[in-house]
């Protein structure tokens, strides 16, 4: 179990402080104990210059674990690497993969796999729930129970849009706090409340205390935005901070929703979470 966690905002649609800068993306770090993780790294174009600008020390980090596949969130992880040395990385087999949207356009990660291993340290790879620390765990890919559930595409895997892609590189990272797990989404592709019951599936039920991250609603319905609400109010989450993909919406609907629970987060937002 994590004692001290805190949760940077390194990069995310807006930017909440001077100096930094905005980029469509998620990349957070995460000081959990003696730990440090980067989970996701964003495009690739404000990771290091936010970095600096908040004074983060991106050499001491231990791991970093993608999301998924997509530009804005595994575009900068060469970048990354180059910051960080030689580090462990997790990811599922198919972050990697070509990935287009309906366009046509190439929304994949940038880098070759061939080119990563002569970066990290070591690759993970997370079809699988899988433990990077005791009290930190990804998910691996994430049951779809909920049909209201899409991935907030279409996606595919060809240029020509001929085979859908259903992200099943998808997962979450999950963390055991005295308070309750924190759980952390880049997309959420898999569904908020398909990944949120798959984590405490994993963890004999234990109670959710914070949710933070993109959960891809942008497109979503009335009905689906309905769903989401009651089932994140059935779980009493205290803390929950929606951003990057989850559309303004959404966002305005969760604040409206959960005004005490609701806490935005732009680059340079930080949580903190203690025993305390």
């Amino acid at each position: 179990m994590i004692r001290n966690l805190t949760i940077t905002q390194l990069i995310e649609n807006t930017a909440g402080g001077p100096r930094l800068l905005a980029e469509h993306g998620v990349a957070l770090l995460i000081e959990a104990d003696e730990h440090r993780l980067l989970f996701d790294t964003g495009q690739g174009l404000a990771l290091r210059h936010n970095a600096e600008k908040l004074a983060i020390p991106m050499e001491l980090v231990d791991a970093i674990i993608l999301s998924h596949g997509h530009y804005d969130h595994a575009g900068g992880l060469a970048d990354a690497l180059a910051m960080t040395g030689p580090v462990d990385l997790y990811l599922h087999p198919q972050a990697l993969t070509t990935k287009f949207n309906q366009s046509g356009r190439d929304i994949g990660a940038p880098t070759e796999l061939n080119k990563l291993t002569l970066l990290t340290r070591e690759i993970i790879y997370t079809r699988k729930p899988t433990e990077i620390f005791p009290g930190i765990r990804v998910t691996g890919e994430i049951p779809r129970i909920h049909q209201i559930e899409d991935t907030g595409g279409p996606f595919y895997q060809d240029v020509i849009c001929s085979r859908p892609d259903d992200l099943p590189d998808d997962q979450a990272l999950f963390i055991e706090t005295p308070k309750g797990l924190v759980v952390l989404l880049g997309c959420g592709h898999s569904g908020v409340i398909n990944t949120l019951e798959y984590v405490q599936e994993l963890t004999d039920k234990k109670p959710i205390h914070a949710v933070l991250g993109g959960m891809h609603l942008l497109r979503a319905t009335p009905e689906r935005l309905t769903f989401t609400g009651d089932r994140l109010n059935d779980m009493a989450i205290d803390y929950l901070s929606p951003n990057h993909c989850t559309g303004l919406d959404a966002v305005c609907y969760f604040k409206a929703r959960f005004p005490d629970a609701f806490h935005l987060s732009q680059a340079g937002t930080i949580h903190r979470f203690s025993n305390s």
